[in-house]
């Protein structure tokens, strides 16, 4: 941290919430969308066959238009966000989804066993 301003992600952390999208997407596989913890740049399954990778440019595309590519095993339940997301709120999204991981770090203040 440090500086001034929020960064792109924590911007987006917030958006993520105000919007409810951690309503389906949890950091567990109990959600009704996919996880997206460790997702940037991994390869997605898609439902009817076929795979993308999970750049920027799918998580925008999943953003604005969540029918287009639907992830294997997921039903097509997500609203689109198109004109309800500014172009900023996109790259705060996109920011904040590029930086979750599927397992935290050392040192990132998680209690000892």
């Amino acid at each position: 941290g440090g500086g001034t301003g929020e960064s792109l992600a924590s911007s987006g952390e917030k958006l993520f919430q105000e919007l409810s999208c951690s309503t389906c997407h949890r950091p567990d596989s109990g959600g009704r969308g996919p996880v997206l913890d460790g997702l940037f740049g991994r390869t997605v399954s898609l439902a009817g066959g076929g795979s993308v990778a999970a750049d920027e440019a799918y998580l925008r595309e999943s953003i604005v238009n969540p029918q287009a590519k639907v992830v294997a095993g997921y039903q097509p339940l997500m609203p689109t966000f198109q004109g309800l997301v500014s172009e900023e709120g996109l790259l705060q999204l996109i920011a904040y989804i590029k930086e979750l991981r599927a397992a935290s770090p050392p040192g990132t203040g998680q209690p000892g066993q």
